[in-house]
């Protein structure tokens, strides 16, 4: 049976909400967001592959870079994530997503024109500003799409972009590099003197604006719906903090943990590549080359593997279930970031894929949980706020390393080091994290409230299978 509106009267708009309750709408829409995310990546990551270059170029040193690349990133995005999500509960979620789309493109291409670290930072809040909005926007349609236990499945598949974006972002920088280096210093129109660095920048933007006309014509807004079980005995009127109120225990004790794995994807994301071209004497095409096809040929093993543990969920405990799986990788990414941040370059690069593949697994899940317990009025609220809890702390992951680079050793080849404390530390921590917050998830889900609720509500619509 197909999804429909409630007014749907109008003919038209019945054959359009027919056609989104299809099962090929639904995952064609799944992917159509994972190439979002994935572009979002691209834009955001490509500095990566080349912070010696940026740093020769703007006078900048270890930390600062950390500062571009998590805290003043993360933190920007995540604040930013709390007005637009009003927009994403209030108003057209494909339309807004697409207008952040143009507007992060606009801002990538200006960091291509940056001259100093103050301008850089500027064309990097901008970007974070727009790309606040895409995981917002994505899951509150996929939680429309699908049936509360099977979103999670929908939802690995979306994260794939993360992984997918990554590495596009190493591989067509590595070839962009190999290919512009020939006209480094070259006098352009309106960019003077080249410098490959701003020129891998402006193609990039190019890229995402093309991806934005794309989506215009095929993306449509479904009808919003609820998930959450104890919604049949919720008054309407509830308040959104009323609401954060009275789960604050679930809610922090998950961004804890939320946040631990956060500060290692963040570190992995920004360091790699650097830690293979500095201390082990990798070219940047060769760390293209050889790490790039990595983020996106894990991600695809790790994402059918979350998947199909997501299988095994039932609709009474698909939260407590996700918090589990989530543990378990946690603990196996402990010994891994040690023997990747301290070991041989063959050590290194061998750790670097199996990290990233349990990494992947992990992050797949991460949007999940609160897409299971918040209400569809509040789910953008809900999720931006946890977010800005736990991403904001994450993001000072990448300046860790950095400060220990620059102040406690004082030598860019201790970067491995740097790494090893920061992000084998706060996997440690994870873990422990991992298990209060699967004690507060069963504890709601399994709760007298949530039981009867359930009871009560009866089974999901048919529309939504």
């Amino acid at each position: 049976m197909a999804l429909m509106v409630e007014s749907g009267t109008d003919g038209n708009e019945t054959v359009q909400t027919d056609f989104l309750g299809t099962t090929f709408y639904r995952w064609s829409a799944v992917v159509a967001f994972t190439l979002v995310y994935m572009v979002s990546y691209v834009d955001r990551q490509v500095l990566t592959i080349v912070v010696d270059p940026v740093r020769a170029s703007l006078g900048l040193g270890d930390m600062q870079i950390g500062f571009l690349q998590g805290f003043i990133f993360t933190t920007v995005m995540i604040v930013a994530a709390v007005p637009m999500s009003y927009l994403i509960d209030r108003y057209n979620r494909i339309y807004v997503l697409i207008g952040c789309i143009v507007a992060w493109s606009l801002a990538t291409i200006y960091c291509g024109f940056a001259s100093s670290f103050v301008e850089l930072a500027l064309g990097r809040i901008g970007l974070a500003i727009a790309e606040a909005v895409v995981p917002m926007a994505a899951m509150s349609v996929i939680g429309d799409l699908f049936p509360r236990h099977k979103v999670n499945q929908a939802a690995s598949v979306f994260m794939n972009g993360t992984y997918f974006g990554n590495g596009a972002a190493l591989l067509l920088g590595g070839w962009f590099i190999a290919l512009a280096t020939p006209f480094e210093g070259r006098v352009l129109p309106v960019l003077g003197a080249f410098e490959v660095w701003r020129g891998l920048f402006i193609a990039v933007g190019l890229l995402s604006i093309a991806m934005a006309l794309g989506l215009l014509l095929f993306l449509r807004e479904p009808p919003r719906r609820e998930l959450r079980p104890a919604a049949a005995t919720e008054p309407a009127a509830e308040s959104f903090w009323a609401f954060f109120w009275s789960n604050r225990r679930l809610l922090l004790s998950y961004c804890l943990f939320a946040g631990t794995g956060a500060l290692n994807g963040y570190c992995l994301y920004s360091w790699t590549a650097t830690l293979l071209i500095r201390v082990h004497g990798m070219s940047p095409l060769s760390v293209g080359l050889a790490i790039g096809p990595m983020f996106i040929l894990t991600s695809i093993p790790a994402t059918a593997l979350a998947a199909w543990l997501s299988s095994f969920a039932k609709p009474e405990n698909a939260l407590q279930h996700v918090v589990k799986m989530m543990t378990g990788f946690m603990a196996l990414l402990v010994p891994m970031v040690f023997l990747m941040t301290l070991g041989s370059t063959s050590m290194a690069l061998v750790m670097v894929a199996l990290t990233m593949l349990v990494y992947a697994a992990f992050h797949a899940t991460i949007l999940t949980p609160v897409q299971l317990f918040a209400p569809n009025r509040m789910r953008g609220r809900v999720a931006a706020v946890t977010s800005m809890i736990y991403v904001i702390p994450a993001g000072l992951g990448p300046v860790t390393v950095g400060f220990l680079t620059d102040y406690v050793f004082e030598d860019p080849q201790k970067l491995g080091v740097a790494m090893a404390i920061t992000m084998g530390g706060a996997a440690m921590i994870g873990v422990l994290a991992g298990l209060n917050a699967l004690r507060q998830a069963r504890s709601f889900e399994e709760g007298p409230i949530s039981q009867g609720a359930q009871a009560r509500a009866g089974p999901e619509p048919e529309t939504a299978r």
